[in-house]
């Protein structure tokens, strides 16, 4: 809690970090007092991960976060609430970037969950806590989260929703929240900044408006040598025991299709592409892999060949690639691409009729979809803006989440 001094500056408080000397690998860091208004923090715990060469001089770590909506009996929940953290070096004052977040998007209700840490350092579902390092309860809808993969702050946001869009309220008491982050080498503190919302006005808050102040405190990180190390991803194609610390999911691999209109095009496109990764997903954009000379033929068929999913973005040029109606001197690469996806769907239309997703952006239009991938016979996707809630239809397919689950079939009677 911040506590303001007789000359008007804050001090913030300490964040104790206890070991835990049971063998195990968790601390127990606990920011006495640290709170806003009716939101209240309580124990944290620490663990550092293994880092992959690919982090060489950087210090990984998986930190649970708890905090709680404290109310008093007589006090309303309020329809929602957001917290968030903001993390950064003691020492040099720079920003930390959270690589991977738990919840993530929640649309739905969720059982009880279990996660490892993958090499890219990712969380990955896994089947049996006994193999997991990081687990999260039943989940309801809606949970938003914003920040992921940036130097910025990490931030939840819980929202109620009732049938029908009738008010409901948000539960009271404990969540969890889960992190990885990636810190200077050697880094030993990080300052914490929290933040706090919620939909509440003086009449539900008893006369009495709850604190909106952010307030600060800081955590120290011990060295280990030994930390959790990640697991491989699966390999596609590669059996293993569901039950195994090795059966994990990676993040879906997609590929983003799409004419170089114009400039504005290109980079509504970029802006796009790096919301999905922002997501969570391994995405894969020729504007990134700019590093050194290839073979864009080569190269867009390895990517087609390895995604998941291949977003196609609607576009007029993309059109008049697909349908074969643009000359043969222009938008060469689209070309080539799109006659190897009409080739792969030629050959296996089961197969690639799920994998191949035609986006429409904001602005763009559902007849800029080329023909071949029937945008009025099957399904496309319109992305109303760069949010969960303004590309949620296409994010479900992804995720594998659908609007509505199957009932289970009842047994006869």
């Amino acid at each position: 809690m911040t506590d303001v001094t007789g000359q008007g500056r804050e001090r913030a408080p300490e964040a104790a970090l206890v070991l835990i000397d049971d063998g195990d690998r968790q601390w127990d860091s606990t920011p006495a007092d640290v709170g806003i208004g009716v939101v209240r923090l309580s124990g944290w715990q620490v663990h550092q991960i293994w880092a992959p060469d690919s982090f060489a001089g950087q210090d990984s770590y998986l930190i649970r976060l708890n905090y709680e909506l404290a109310l008093e009996p007589e006090v309303p929940a309020p329809p929602w609430f957001e917290v968030g953290f903001g993390f950064s070096d003691s020492s040099t004052k720079e920003p930390v970037a959270v690589l991977d977040a738990l919840p993530r998007a929640v649309f739905q209700s969720c059982k009880p969950s279990s996660y490892r840490v993958s090499s890219y350092l990712n969380f990955c579902p896994v089947r049996g806590a006994a193999t997991a390092e990081a687990a999260l309860p039943a989940l309801s809808p809606f949970i938003d989260v914003f920040g992921v993969g940036r130097p910025e702050p990490i931030r939840w946001r819980y929202l109620a929703a009732g049938p029908g869009g009738g008010k409901r309220s948000v539960r009271p008491g404990s969540y969890v929240s889960w992190i990885i982050a990636i810190v200077r080498g050697g880094c030993a503190e990080l300052d914490v900044r929290l933040t706090v919302r919620y939909d509440m006005d003086p009449d539900d808050a008893l006369g009495c408006l709850p604190d909106t102040r952010p307030t600060e405190f800081r955590l120290a990180l011990t060295q280990r040598a030994a930390g959790i190390r990640p697991i491989a991803p699966a390999v596609e194609g590669q059996e293993r025991d569901p039950d195994s610390a090795e059966a994990v999911q990676r993040p879906a691999r997609i590929f983003v299709s799409y004419a170089h209109d114009d400039d504005q095009h290109v980079e509504s496109v970029r802006a796009f592409a790096e919301f999905l990764a922002q997501r969570g997903f391994d995405v894969h954009l020729d504007r990134w892999d700019t590093d050194r000379r290839r073979d864009w033929y080569q190269w867009a068929t390895e990517q087609v060949r390895q995604a998941d999913f291949v977003i196609v973005v609607a576009s007029p040029a993309c059109r008049q690639v697909g349908d074969g109606e643009i000359e043969n001197i222009r938008h060469r690469g689209l070309q080539s691409e799109m006659g190897l996806l009409r080739e792969l769907l030629h050959a296996d239309r089961s197969l690639w009729i799920t994998k191949l997703l035609p986006v429409v952006l904001p602005g763009g239009s559902v007849s800029d979809i080329p023909l071949f991938l029937q945008p009025q016979t099957a399904d496309h996707f319109l992305i109303e803006g760069l949010t969960i809630s303004g590309s949620r239809d296409l994010i479900r397919v992804i995720t594998r989440q659908p609007s509505y689950r199957r009932p289970a079939t009842a047994a006869p009677q």
